[in-house]
């Protein structure tokens, strides 16, 4: 999906360039803004059920609850073609289950952890923790295909394979 501009998936597990966040919280929601892509995931705090499972999307569908002093996210209903994990479970489809923890453990840091459920895809789930820093800059416009001239190539492909019935 990132060749089409249609999100890189989350957690971010390259975190390196490009792996900036704004999170900004109201009452009812808080937005993660992602500088990959310009993606945003505005999560529910409501308490608000998860959408029909028969609905998919590129960044699946969030809910979030406060545990405390820990947000805790659950996603679910990632679209089959999407791209979960940055590319690293290509595979996904209706069994992925994502839960996320934001922590503020510092006034420097957020412990990032998260938990992957699929068990089309792993044996059983297994969990990750990625301290979060501040970061010096601004989450900056991503332009996907600034200066890619093989883009045209790739649209004319996909238009064929359609034409195709494939």
């Amino acid at each position: 999906m990132p060749d089409r501009c249609i999100a890189y998936g989350f957690p971010d597990l390259f975190a390196a360039y490009m792996s900036v966040y704004r999170i900004v919280q109201t009452a009812d929601y808080v937005a993660i803004q992602m500088e990959k892509i310009h993606d945003t995931r505005v999560i529910p705090l409501d308490g608000r059920p998860h959408i029909s499972p028969v609905m998919h999307q590129y960044l699946g569908d969030s809910r979030g609850r406060w545990e405390g002093d820990t947000l805790v996210v659950e996603t679910t209903n990632f679209h089959p073609n999407g791209n979960p994990m940055g590319g690293y479970n290509t595979l996904s489809d209706q069994n992925l289950k994502l839960t996320e923890r934001f922590r503020r453990t510092a006034a420097d840091n957020i412990e990032y952890t998260f938990t992957v459920d699929d068990s089309t895809m792993w044996t059983r789930p297994w969990t990750a923790v990625i301290n979060w820093k501040p970061s010096r800059g601004e989450v900056l416009e991503y332009g996907c295909h600034e200066g890619n001239y093989s883009i045209r190539g790739m649209l004319a492909g996909a238009r064929a394979d359609e034409a195709a019935g494939r």
